[in-house]
């Protein structure tokens, strides 16, 4: 009876007893190198199928290269860093926040990091055996290993030597109970999203006087994020879009909004005069007044921008613009010199600045938010609606989009270098070299190498 689990396990004890791996690695000492990178795995829980799928696939190209008669050494690795560890030592020390790090003594909860980081290191090890992958284990590095950690220094100064390295802001999915930023990555795992119910308003914003009108004007901008309002430094509109000047005949005032979306207010032509069609790109620099007085001064503030990413789909054709908490809301104005304004802290709480909120945690101030603006006349709509909005998948924190001091490496300068080597790369399939690589270089952001834990 032929049983295959049976010969697995004495091919792995013969290959054990004989060594013959290290065999095959003595005899090709002299040849050509074959440097062959592997990505550490975490140590921090079981291996699952994916490091496995994954292990054999490098397993294979380590024995082809040595077939093909190269030295090919193959090191395992751990890494030791990240949200990963912090969580397990969180749980295991009983707390539950950056602050409690900083009182209890970063060293110590560094200490108790490095004490649990291998926990699982002895499953990996049987695991990577039985599954028959060629690695040495026993003299693995480790990410945490200054000699390590060192090397990685020496790879930072010399790409801020030749210039690649600078200091920034990106905009990031960030969990306020973590303190830190999530990768897409992260947000795109199968328990990130939830389906929530939040109100969302459409709100007026006044436009300075026009002379052609005799009334109040105000442009209609709706948001999901009421908490971000106050934040408010600009709104964006689409330059090919159509937007009209309307008259609502109950009260009088003048309206501007995207022509294709009246019906969302106006259920009936009769209640309503269109004054002026208008193109997006006539709007640009026309200038409002600040929904809240926060950031009143701030340069460069308070007009119309133009931006190719709004949409008429839904709302008013006009997007509210905050750019401490949108990506392309800081793109944007970071094309009109607009400067930043960020009034929210590391937990998700309102800084001094927002004096009215002041200490107040962003998700749930929106009530209020809602209610000062209600009494002020600055809102036209209220609707509840459904969607589905990410959520920390360490601690289920509700997550929010953020500024994030960072540094990058600068990738646009070498953009040209990345493609051209990207031809010489012999990929699999073939139409990968034109196609999807060619895309993700041509496509790339700077690279954000910051991190904000310990």
């Amino acid at each position: 009876m032929y049983e295959p689990q049976k010969i697995e396990k004495e091919i792995l004890e013969f290959w054990e007893k004989n060594k013959i791996f290290e065999k095959s690695l003595e005899k090709n000492k002299e040849k050509k190198p074959y440097i062959f990178y592997d990505g550490p795995p975490f140590a921090t829980g079981m291996p699952h199928y994916g490091h496995i799928l994954g292990s054999v696939t490098k397993d294979v190209y380590g024995r082809f290269w040595t077939m093909k008669g190269r030295y090919v050494r193959r090191i395992w690795g751990w890494d030791c860093h990240g949200l990963p560890i912090e969580n397990i030592a969180e749980k295991g020390l009983g707390i539950n926040s950056r602050d409690e790090i900083e009182k209890m003594g970063i060293k110590k909860f560094n200490d108790y990091c490095r004490s649990k980081v291998l926990e699982y290191a002895g499953a990996w090890k049987e695991v990577v055996k039985r599954i028959g992958r060629w690695v040495d284990m026993e003299n693995s590095y480790k990410t945490m290993d200054n000699e390590y950690i060192e090397s990685v220094w020496w790879a930072f100064k010399q790409l801020w030597e030749k210039g690649y390295i600078y200091e920034g802001e990106k905009i990031l999915m960030y969990c306020p109970r973590c303190s830190t930023p999530l990768a897409k990555a992260e947000i795109a795992m199968d328990n990130s999203y939830k389906n929530i119910k939040e109100d969302s308003i459409v709100v007026k914003f006044k436009l300075k006087p026009e002379k052609k009108f005799n009334n109040n004007v105000y442009a209609l901008a709706w948001t999901t994020t009421p908490w971000t309002l106050p934040s408010n430094l600009a709104l964006t509109v689409n330059p090919d879009l159509e937007y009209v000047y309307l008259r609502d005949k109950s009260d009088k005032n003048v309206y501007l909004l995207a022509k294709k979306l009246i019906n969302n207010f106006f259920k009936n032509p009769e209640e309503y005069e269109i004054l002026e069609e208008i193109k997006g790109r006539k709007l640009e620099g026309k200038e409002y007044e600040p929904l809240f007085d926060y950031f009143k001064n701030n340069k460069n503030s308070f007009k119309f921008l133009l931006g190719n990413f709004v949409t008429a789909e839904d709302g008013t054709g006009i997007v509210h613009t905050a750019p401490a908490f949108g990506e392309d809301d800081y793109a944007i104005c970071k094309k009109y010199k607009i400067e930043m304004a960020q009034p929210v802290d590391d937990k998700g709480k309102f800084t001094k600045e927002v004096k009215d909120f002041q200490g107040k945690f962003v998700h749930d101030s929106n009530k209020e938010i809602i209610e000062f603006l209600k009494k002020s006349g600055k809102i036209v709509l209220i609707k509840k609606i459904e969607h589905e909005y990410p959520f920390c998948y360490r601690c289920e924190t509700k997550l929010l989009y953020r500024a994030i001091p960072a540094w990058f490496v600068d990738i646009q300068k070498i953009k040209p270098k990345l493609l051209k080597i990207s031809q010489k790369i012999n990929w699999h399939p073939e139409f990968l070299k034109e196609g999807r690589v060619k895309y993700t270089i041509e496509t790339a952001p700077d690279w954000n190498i910051s991190r904000n834990r310990y």
